[in-house]
């Protein structure tokens, strides 16, 4: 295997001596194998090698398979980095884990100021990664499978086993006697990698033994044509807003884009989600709506709203909360730190602003709420319903869902900062000011 590292750089124009790597190791075999083979390459080469491992928590013999690593670190003078994954709390445990792991390698190379993130990937890895994007859908990169190099800003990721068979490992590691752990949820059929794994890949690998180089040139296909396609999606994606936990673009010019550019681009603006092509084309459904106003909680992750031409995807579920205050006396109100309101006694001749009302003290109290279904406001037309108003205004659905009302015994007496009913003008005496500061900005 020295030899297939070595072959690895030079053909991909990578320089190895003098460099610092981080090695992730599981302590399975094909990790294991990884480490070894740079640990025979380490004095000839001059290298530092930082080994990072994750104990997911899950398994029994998590605890062992890190204290083994943790002596074989020590006994080899190598780095050695854990980080502990607490899965309690979440449902899709693998893209939750998968996304702590990646984060974590990522640390430990800054932290070491690693030239390379070294991963286990192999052959059949990249087989099995194929055929399960294939059958769940993906993007134009998704159904390229792993990259061997890429380039992340000061360091490069690399899978040097990436062209090498799962039983060339076996009998490598079998020759070299190398100590390794076998994790139990590899033989479970419970998740679609293993069933590709255990059912599927015999079969293509029967009908046709060197499938993997098969797949090799299929994938190096896909991302020399990716490389074209990606420099139209850049341009695409910076027309966009993209914030920490949203992005923003109008409607119309996504949905002038061809079906394939449309579905190029969610897919990379949402890659750490994980979508299949199924979940991509519902978002595009929801996009194309003839609804100029919606907002749609997405597989329990996303949050889609679209406000006549803008739509904005939030990478969170995004709940506006619901607002109750009964005010009964003239104080300071305030609710979860996003609504404050103040009652104070003012001058007649004040002025008050839209979000400012004018009321009786002697005609307390008054519940300022969130806005229901079926509201209706008296206004000099007659009553109307408040989802009307909101309409006939053109205010977006989220800005609907933060506007408050103000109510005594059941009639509407003001849209807060939107309008005021005929029955708060008929009000006289008034000798409070209510001042309602909304600092919910969803």
């Amino acid at each position: 295997m020295d030899k297939v590292v070595i072959n690895f750089f030079e053909n991909n124009n990578l320089k190895l001596k003098n460099k610092t790597l981080v090695i992730a190791v599981s302590t399975g075999i094909d990790s294991m194998t990884l480490l070894y083979t740079f640990l025979k390459l380490k004095k000839d080469y001059n290298l530092r090698l930082e080994v990072a491992h994750v104990n997911h928590m899950v398994r029994k013999e998590s605890r062992e398979e890190e204290a083994f690593l943790s002596n074989y670190c020590l006994e080899n003078n190598l780095g050695f980095h854990v980080m502990h994954l607490d899965s309690s709390n979440e449902e899709n445990f693998q893209s939750y884990a998968r996304e702590k792991r990646y984060q974590f390698f990522f640390d430990i190379v800054s932290k070491v100021n690693a030239d390379y993130l070294v991963l286990a990937h192999h052959a059949v890895d990249n087989v099995e990664t194929i055929m399960m994007r294939i059958l769940r859908g993906s993007g134009l990169q998704g159904y390229a499978g792993i990259k061997e190099v890429i380039k992340n800003n000061n360091f490069y990721i690399i899978r040097p086993f990436i062209n090498v068979l799962k039983t060339e490992i076996k009998n490598y590691a079998k020759q070299e006697n190398i100590k390794f752990f076998e994790d139990s949820s590899n033989q479970s059929t419970v998740y679609t990698r293993n069933r590709i794994r255990k059912e599927l890949i015999p079969i293509i690998f029967k009908e046709e033994e060197n499938a993997h180089l098969k797949f090799k040139e299929f994938s190096d296909t896909l991302f020399a044509a990716s490389i074209i396609v990606d420099e139209k999606v850049k341009e695409i994606i910076q027309s966009f807003e993209i914030g920490e936990n949203y992005v923003q673009f109008k409607a119309n010019y996504f949905l002038n884009l061809t079906t394939y550019l449309q579905e190029e681009v969610l897919f990379r603006v949402l890659k750490k989600y994980e979508l299949s092509k199924k979940n991509i084309l519902e978002i595009i459904k929801i996009i194309s709506s003839k609804k100029k106003n919606l907002k749609v909680h997405f597989l329990d992750q996303l949050t889609i709203v679209k406000e006549y031409d803008d739509v904005k995807i939030f990478f969170y579920n995004l709940e506006t909360p619901e607002v109750y205050i009964i005010i009964d006396e003239v104080k300071p109100y305030f609710l979860n730190d996003t609504i404050e309101i103040i009652v104070s006694k003012m001058d007649s001749n004040f002025i008050p602003s839209g979000d400012e009302l004018w009321y009786n003290s002697n005609m307390l109290p008054v519940v300022i709420r969130s806005r229901r279904t079926g509201n209706k406001i008296l206004l000099e037309s007659g009553y109307k319903k408040v989802k009307d108003l909101l309409i006939d205004l053109k205010i977006g659905i989220l800005d609907r869902e933060k506007i408050l009302i103000m109510e005594k015994d059941k009639e509407i007496l003001a849209v807060i900062g939107i309008r005021k009913s005929v029955k708060l003008k008929q009000i006289e005496n008034n000798d409070i000011l209510i001042r309602v500061r909304s600092n919910n900005n969803g």
